[in-house]
């Protein structure tokens, strides 16, 4: 009777198990970020992925981020806050470390979307919103730059950007941001310095667990959907070219 009730259990935990791994996976046909960027006929703009979370039922498993839209219109900055919007899994994973940055813009005309901290691509070191102000310190500063690299983005109380930044309550130094160039001109998305694992911009940042507290709680009481999404794009993967495999080679036979 007992060995009856222990293979019972191990049955039904291989089967919950299963059932978990199996769940559908939501997809959508265009992501909200491109949307955003058809519905936005001319004006310079960007997206900043503001909140990510994964929400999980019985048989469904959906993706969603939050956006906001900085948007400039007559020389003045307008911030739209959206509602919570699906998204593939493929483009969760993808912008899982980006959160508080920028993942669409569109400046002078050129459309990016590359993942890089809001501003460092159409207002941090403009000189028609501000200018570089040496200063005794720079935190992310080393020895390889030399002192003639020292300084802090000071923000024009004319630019469009300026409350933007004081509401921030953050310095951009100049070093980070020759860093972000290099790292930009190889079409690489710049995170800043890697200090056991901690960054100065996007998700792992010590700043966004400071001004997002709230996303970083959620994450971690929904540690398992989280620690299994790579997993889970492998296997939705997989299972897409498998049957792309299947339909090209029925599609071969039939002619």
């Amino acid at each position: 009777m007992t060995k009856h009730i222990l293979y019972t259990t191990i049955i039904s935990i291989l089967f919950l198990s299963c059932g978990s791994s199996d769940k559908e996976v939501k997809t959508i046909t265009i992501e909200p970020s491109q949307a955003i960027l058809k519905n936005i006929a001319s004006n310079d703009f960007s997206i900043v992925l503001d909140d990510m979370k994964i929400d999980e039922t019985e048989n469904l498993i959906v993706h969603k981020h939050k956006y906001k839209v900085l948007e400039l219109k007559n020389d003045s900055l307008h911030s739209t806050d959206k509602d919570w919007s699906v998204v593939n899994q493929s483009f969760f994973l993808n912008h899982k470390n980006d959160l508080g940055m920028e993942i669409l813009s569109r400046h002078n005309g050129k459309v990016s979307t590359l993942a890089q901290p809001v501003g460092y691509g159409w207002a941090i070191g403009n000189s028609a919103h501000g200018e570089w102000e040496e200063t005794s310190t720079d935190s992310t500063s080393t020895k390889s730059h030399g002192t003639s690299s020292h300084g802090r983005w000071r923000t024009h109380s004319t630019s469009p950007f300026f409350w933007l930044w004081l509401g921030s309550r953050r310095s951009f130094f100049r070093n980070d941001y020759n860093n972000y160039r290099t790292y930009n001109t190889t079409g690489r998305s710049y995170y800043g310095q890697n200090n056991n694992n901690t960054y100065t911009h996007g998700t792992r940042s010590s700043y966004q667990k400071k001004s997002r507290p709230s996303f970083f709680t959620r994450k971690s009481q929904n540690s398992t959907s989280w620690n299994n999404l790579e997993k889970r794009t492998s296997r939705s993967s997989s299972r897409y070219k498998s049957g792309s495999s299947t339909r090209s080679r029925s599609g071969g036979i039939g002619k």
